[in-house]
């Protein structure tokens, strides 16, 4: 008598070896690509170093004492209310009016205090501390290269910091939305392989139980078939198996017909692409990636897993 196998411990095993030892490696190239969304985090932390002594340092004028809390507010409100606005217009929600205008005053704000604060540091450095504005603007030809390039910073700082403040805040409701909807490129490449992948370990596991080879062979795509029909992915990438109907005594591949059957849309696509197949028995050397192409050539809507499961049938039945 064979022993009842566990296929969501054997799937579960089978996918970990499979990421660990045969899934394909990034390369270099590919995790410094991985890393520029979240470059935007170091342009953040520096604007935030370069603005808050300017922020801490007007508003200790205002507030004495208490000026050194003021960046928080100003530069991580920036950084929030672009956030909330990223994050709003791709959810396609309405921004309330108070966030407007929170955004639109720490903005001002941000604007002032930065410039006023570098328009401090150079005129403190080049000595035109008793100087007017009317005054520096009438001597400033006449001043020292350095210090003309330092009034102009000074000037652009009061611009550069606040909008920084601003992508920087996009920039990481961008990577959050990424990282939400992206899906690994390996999750892709499994969906493609998972059956070959399972069914071979399967199959191996009835084979060390004494099973003669083509019952083992039969039992196995029976087995596979059957839980990965059932199945349902999970945001970790798993499938967990269902319940079987023991009280009916059906079997994995009777349940994953009915469940079949209920999909009678990808019933449908499954058999359009059997028929197409065998008007076009060469199609079956390609790979999934070029058939699926000819596919939709021919007005035949299928995804990659299903031609994959499709081929993966056909190629049993032929050695079969």
């Amino acid at each position: 008598m064979s022993e009842i196998l566990d296929m969501e411990k054997i799937y579960r095993q089978e996918r970990q070896r499979w990421l660990r030892e045969e899934a394909p490696r990034k390369s270099f190239r590919d995790y410094l690509a991985d890393s520029v969304p979240y470059w935007i985090i170091l342009v953040a932390l520096v604007l935030y170093g370069l603005s808050a002594p300017h922020t801490a340092g007007v508003f200790d004028k205002l507030t004495p004492g208490w000026g050194w809390i003021a960046p928080v507010g100003v530069e991580f409100g920036l950084l929030y209310s672009a956030f909330r606005r990223r994050l709003a217009k791709a959810e396609k929600q309405a921004l309330p009016l108070t966030l407007w205008a929170l955004e639109l005053l720490l903005f001002l704000t941000a604007m002032l205090v930065n410039g006023a604060g570098s328009f401090s540091s150079v005129i403190d450095v080049v000595e035109l501390n008793e100087l007017s504005f009317s005054a520096i603007a009438e001597q400033f030809g006449h001043l020292p290269a350095t210090s003309q390039a330092a009034l102009i910073m000074a000037l652009l700082s009061a611009f550069i910091i606040p909008i920084g403040a601003l992508v920087a805040g996009e920039g990481l409701a961008a990577l959050a939305l990424e990282r939400r909807e992206r899906t690994d490129q390996r999750d892709e490449l499994w969906l493609e392989t998972e059956f070959t992948v399972v069914y071979r370990a399967v199959y191996v596991r009835y084979m060390q139980q004494g099973i003669a080879e083509r019952e083992a062979r039969q039992r196995a795509y029976t087995e596979v078939r059957g839980y990965l029909g059932k199945g349902s992915v999970s945001t970790s990438g798993t499938k967990m198996l269902s319940a079987p109907n023991t009280e009916n005594g059906q079997s994995g591949q009777e349940n994953g017909q009915q469940a079949n059957g209920q999909n009678g849309h990808g019933g449908r696509v499954k058999a359009n692409i059997h028929a197409h197949l065998d008007a076009n028995p060469d199609l079956e050397q390609l790979s999934i990636n070029q058939v699926l192409t000819q596919l939709h050539a021919a007005n035949i809507k299928a995804g990659r897993t299903t031609v994959a499961e499709v081929l993966q049938e056909r190629k049993y039945t032929a050695s079969v």
